[in-house]
Parts: C-alpha cells; sequence; structure tokens
C-alpha cells in the first residue's frame, strides 16, 4: 500500500538542513564610510586643539593641559568646533587673569565699583608704569604748576634772589620775656630782594618753607660780619638790651633747597652768569 505524504508522520516530512545559519550577532560589522560632515567636524576639532595649545602655552604646561582637556572632552561629547573654540578661549583668558595677579570674575557676578582708593592705587601703578619706561620723556615735577598758582609776586622774587645771591642770614633771638612770649627771627631779605611789601617777609618765608622751597639753615654762614647788620636792627637791639638768662641768640641762615633751585631753573627767567654780575 503507498503511503501519500500526507499521511506520513509530520515529524517524518520534516527535512533537517545541514547548513550553518548566522546569527545577527556574530555577523560582523561593516564599517560605515565618514561622511563629508564628519570628516569636516574632525578635521575643526583638531584646528581648535591646535590653536587653542598654541596660545596656552605661553601661559604654562598646566593651562596647556587644561585647555587640551577641554578640547578632547568637547569633541567626545559631539560640541561643535566654535563652541569647542570659546570655551577653550575663555580659558586662556582665565589663565591669562590669574597670572597677572587679576581674580577673573564670576559668572553673573558684577564689576567691582570703582572707590577713591582703587582710583589712587590705579594712579600709583601708572606712576611706577611710567618711572619704568626709559623712553619716556623727561618733564618737569607736576608740583612745579600747583606751586606757580600758591606764590604770591614777592615769593617768587625771593626764591629768585636766594638762587642767584645764595644763603642769606638770619639771627633767631628766642626769650621769654618779650610780650608773646618768644623773641623773633630778623633777617634782611625784605630789602634786599626788593620786595613790594617787605613787612610781609615773616608770611612769605613760613609758606615758601611750607612749599618746600627754601628752609632754615641750623649753621651760621662762613662769614660773620654779615650778622653785624642785622643786630643793629632796632627791634634786635631792644631784645639784645632786655635779654636775661633765658635768652637765646641763634645765628642761622635762609637757604634755597635743591627742589626750590630745579623749581626755579624751570619756572622762573633768570638772568646769566654776566648779567647777574
Amino acid at each position: 500500500m503507498d503511503v501519500t505524504e500526507s499521511d506520513s508522520d509530520p515529524d517524518d516530512s520534516v527535512e533537517h538542513s545541514t547548513e550553518l545559519v548566522l546569527r545577527a550577532s556574530a555577523l560582523p560589522a561593516v564599517p560605515q564610510q565618514p561622511s563629508a560632515g564628519t570628516v569636516r567636524t574632525a578635521t575643526g576639532v583638531a584646528r581648535v586643539a591646535w590653536s587653542a595649545l598654541s596660545e596656552a602655552t605661553a601661559w604654562g604646561v598646566g593651562t596647556a593641559l587644561g585647555v587640551t582637556g577641554t578640547v578632547v572632552r568637547g569633541s567626545m561629547a559631539g560640541q561643535p568646533p566654535r563652541e569647542i573654540l570659546t570655551e577653550a578661549g575663555a580659558q586662556v583668558r582665565d589663565s591669562m587673569l590669574r597670572a597677572l595677579g587679576v581674580r577673573p570674575a564670576a559668572e553673573g557676578e558684577a564689576a567691582p565699583e570703582s572707590s577713591p582708593l582703587t582710583e589712587l592705587r590705579a594712579r600709583g601703578a601708572e606712576l611706577l608704569r611710567q618711572s619704568a619706561d626709559l623712553h619716556s620723556a623727561d618733564e618737569s615735577h607736576p608740583a612745579y604748576s600747583r606751586i606757580l598758582d600758591q606764590l604770591a609776586p614777592d615769593e617768587a622774587r625771593i626764591v629768585r634772589f636766594l638762587y642767584l645771591d645764595g644763603p642769606q642770614p638770619l639771627v633767631d633771638v628766642r626769650t621769654g620775656r618779650t610780650a608773646n612770649g618768644r623773641g623773633g627771627r630778623f633777617n634782611l631779605v625784605g630789602d634786599d630782594a626788593g620786595l613790594r611789601y617787605p613787612n610781609r617777609i615773616d608770611e612769605y618765608l613760613t609758606n615758601l618753607r611750607r612749599l618746600g622751597l627754601l628752609d632754615f639753615g641750623r649753621e651760621p654762614l662762613g662769614n660773620p660780619n654779615r650778622y653785624q647788620l642785622i643786630e643793629t636792627l632796632p627791634e634786635v637791639r631792644k631784645l639784645l638790651k632786655r635779654a636775661g638768662f633765658t635768652t637765646k641768640v641763634l645765628y642761622r641762615s635762609i637757604e634755597l633747597t635743591s627742589f626750590g633751585g630745579g623749581f626755579v631753573r624751570t619756572c622762573l627767567p633768570i638772568p646769566t652768569l654776566d648779567q647777574a654780575l
């Protein structure tokens, strides 16, 4: 009796294949060809890394490594090259500010308001910078212009007189028996310099000393005869006549300071040596 295919056992009708079936997981991965956009992105990242590293090496190896790490992290995260360059440039600027001793402002932090102290320190720093500049022009002292505004006409004549004629004699009489409790300082500068108001000589000398243009020397001049005319003044003779054990007579001088000499040479017209003689 013939057995048909429909009457056969289902298990016997299944033909077992001898071919190996490759699983999907075992299939080798086919490498993807990089697209043109990916190539341009990789090239841009490499260019960014080289540019940032070149700028950073000027500020130290630590900064260079930090910038390189920023570039690597940004490229792995898929950031655009422009964003990576911005971040790396900001890191270089912060490192530069720290190298100069300037604390970088935090994000969202407002810039510190200027105060009188910071302005003064900025002006002082500018003076130090100009002092270190070997190519700057040698200008006159900035105080000269202010001193001219604080001088009376007779005071300008006094400093020029001291510049041309040298130190002048000064007699300092100190006594406790006078009405004001002390004696006084006597000199002939008011008459010798040809002042318009010679009776204001004490005010003039006080102001000139305050400005640093002249000073009172503690030692007498080399020629004692120059004090004789001052001792013949009526005020001095009266004090010496009433002098007691507490009276002191000091022979001193009025002389121009080196700063005052520079002021006269810079700001006042002075005759030549032949004219002065």
